[in-house]
């Protein structure tokens, strides 16, 4: 059942992002340990949780899955997660939009940031926007 709910997250948030984005998002079918749940948004590591409660402390541990993952791939990461009756919440490191982006140290939990699903959508276009050949591989 978990597994199922897993999938239908998947598929939800990448016809979201999709939609967001303009991009071809699609949920990865042949997942290996370490792949990025979702394809299809150029220069981003996505893992996706969906999960009957979200703590802190279960965050923390699925945003470092999201950077191991990352580092093993090439990417950025990007966590996207839902609990039960909430809305999709997105983490992703502050970096991003800073002027020294590949800083290991704003990597951790600490220096992240949380928002909506749109308002990381905002900062992917204009990353895509600011650095065309760094995000188009």
């Amino acid at each position: 059942m978990s597994r199922t709910k897993g999938k239908a997250g998947e598929r939800e948030i990448a016809n979201l992002l999709a939609d967001l984005t303009g991009c071809d998002v699609r949920r990865r079918v042949r997942q290996h340990d370490g792949d990025s749940d979702l394809e299809g948004l150029p220069g981003w590591c996505v893992e996706v949780k969906r999960h009957a409660r979200a703590t802190r402390a279960c965050i923390a541990d699925w945003w470092d899955q999201a950077i191991a993952q990352a580092e093993r791939h090439g990417g950025t990461p990007l966590l996207l997660f839902r609990q039960d009756r909430d809305a999709w919440r997105a983490v992703w490191p502050l970096s991003v939009s800073l002027t020294a982006p590949s800083a290991e140290i704003w990597r951790g939990y600490p220096w992240t940031v949380e928002g909506s699903p749109e308002a990381w959508a905002a900062v992917f276009r204009e990353t895509i926007t600011s650095h065309p050949k760094e995000s188009n591989p």
